[in-house]
């Protein structure tokens, strides 16, 4: 596993010891590695737990067949791109067209038999007319009758006559009235079915319109028939389309912090970029996990939703309030730094950089909450943190450091070493003594013999050490040779070298 991180970070390695143009200033010494810092911060916040969640679609259409029939996929596929109103399919309206035009023949027979009804309930209405004019004079012969018998001007038989003529004249009048009750029924019955066939006609115009089966939305296809062209039934799906913004977030929260989310106006969360998004709380589902204790709730993204999201089953970590608000530090994330068993900063004091434990609470934004092992008095260090060691020298960067030591003085010949890196000259002081040679302040073992100079000066690094091997040959007050960068798994790099007596 070790042998796996150092071949990641020999690139980066490699660019600090040749290239970065503080690497001279971090190599022991009395030097300070120039830092920024920053006072942590007390804010009423609620701290957090980063659990991780997945995106989910809320909602998909589907286009699915509006009847019984043989259908024609157009030339689509899972994942293509779809426009609203975009045609998906057609069905075939054969079926349709056949009942349509036996529908409509049977609405031209229903209006003409309107129409004779119409025209025959006229004529009994006129009939009527007549024989209620005859109705109206039998009356009249009725009741004169009547009196011409009170006074004997006629006989009994003249009068039964009379009154016979009259009743029945009465009797034509209620038929007629009868007929045109009936005539008015099928009048009714007749316009109710031409009612029905319009409806039925139109219903199937939309079917014979509804054969070209389109888009409801713009979206992704997300599942289609897999058959180019067969035989479907009545509501059998045809395509699925998930819409660009029907996502939403679902997440497993442990149910003691379920209080929390709801009183929560907005949660913060990270895409797998580490970019930070905002959801809203929707809703908690009705189901529980009896093993982890925690609930599914349904979070809606806040703002139009990123490309990288829109999927499903996106990986994505959801910033879970696991308190109520309350006065917390918090610190820049870039001061916190993993250590097997938590997490540490650098804290300056007096020109040292000192290292610190800490506990986090979760983390707003680009802010980590600190619950313990900070105060606002402190100065953490936020930059030039990566190399440091406890009790390493440190000055704020563009400043002098606060307490500059004055170097034992070393005794010997003065050698300034030069190397070329990416982005220029790099240098390292050499100091030849009589005894004891020294590279940057730091003690070497330094073969001299035949003007050929050799040695080797370690680099601590926290996740290991690196020795730098030089090789020269010195002629008169100079000397060049190469520069080899030995790291802890065997990997070399090499860069030449050169100096001079100063």
């Amino acid at each position: 596993m070790m042998k796996k991180i150092v071949n990641l970070l020999f690139p980066v390695i490699f660019v600090f010891c040749s290239i970065s143009p503080s690497l001279s200033q971090n190599w022991g010494g009395n030097r300070a590695s120039s830092v920024v810092v920053e006072t942590p911060i007390r804010e009423n916040l609620a701290t957090t737990k980063e659990i991780s969640a997945k995106v989910v679609s809320s909602i998909s259409y589907t286009v699915s067949a509006s009847s019984n029939g043989f259908v024609l996929m157009e030339n689509i596929k899972i994942g293509d791109r779809i426009k609203k109103n975009q045609l998906i399919a057609i069905q075939d309206t054969s079926e349709f067209e056949y009942n349509l035009k036996i529908k409509q023949n049977q609405l031209t027979d229903a209006q003409l038999i309107l129409e004779d009804l119409k025209n025959e309930l006229n004529e009994e209405k006129n009939i009527k007319e007549i024989i209620q004019k005859q109705l109206n004079l039998l009356k009249s012969k009725y009741d004169r009758a009547k009196d011409l018998y009170e006074s004997n001007a006629i006989s009994a038989q003249e009068l039964e006559t009379s009154t016979t003529s009259y009743l029945t004249s009465q009797q034509q009048e209620f038929l007629k009235v009868k007929t045109i009750k009936k005539l008015n029924f099928k009048i009714k019955q007749a316009e109710n079915n031409i009612e029905k066939l319009d409806i039925e006609i139109n219903e199937f115009k939309k079917d014979i319109k509804g054969s070209r089966l389109v888009s409801p939305i713009d979206g992704h296809l997300t599942d289609v028939f897999k058959i180019k062209n067969g035989y479907v039934r009545t509501g059998e799906s045809l395509a699925t389309i998930q819409g660009g913004e029907d996502f939403e977030i679902e997440v497993e929260v442990p149910t003691n912090y379920l209080k929390f989310i709801q009183e929560k106006k907005s949660i913060n969360g990270l895409d797998v970029n580490g970019k930070n998004f905002k959801a809203l709380y929707r809703a908690i589902l009705l189901n529980e996990n009896p093993r982890t204790g925690t609930r599914t709730v349904r979070l809606s993204f806040k703002d139009k939703i990123r490309n990288v999201l829109r999927a499903n089953n996106a990986s994505v970590k959801i910033l879970i309030p696991s308190s109520k608000p309350s006065s917390v530090i918090t610190i820049s994330k870039d001061a916190i730094i993993p250590i097997s068993n938590g997490q540490m900063v650098f804290v300056m004091e007096e020109g040292k950089a000192v290292m610190t434990s800490v506990k986090l609470g979760g983390s707003v934004g680009e802010r980590a909450i600190i619950t313990d092992g900070l105060s606002v008095d402190d100065q953490v260090i936020i930059r030039g943190n990566e190399l440091l060691k406890d009790g390493s020298s440190v000055k704020l960067a563009g400043k002098p450091s606060e307490k500059p030591k004055k170097a034992p003085e070393i005794r010997g010949d003065k050698w300034l070493l030069k190397w070329q890196g990416r982005n220029g000259e790099r240098t390292g002081d050499l100091t030849v003594g009589k005894k004891v040679s020294f590279f940057n302040g730091e003690k070497i073992d330094l073969e001299l013999k035949d003007n050929k100079l050799k040695f080797e000066a370690p680099l601590v690094l926290p996740f290991g050490t690196i020795m730098l091997n030089f090789e020269g040959k010195i002629s008169s007050n100079k000397v060049d040779g190469t520069l080899t960068l030995k790291l802890p798994n065997g990997n070399e790099s090499k860069v030449p070298f050169s100096g001079e007596k100063v």
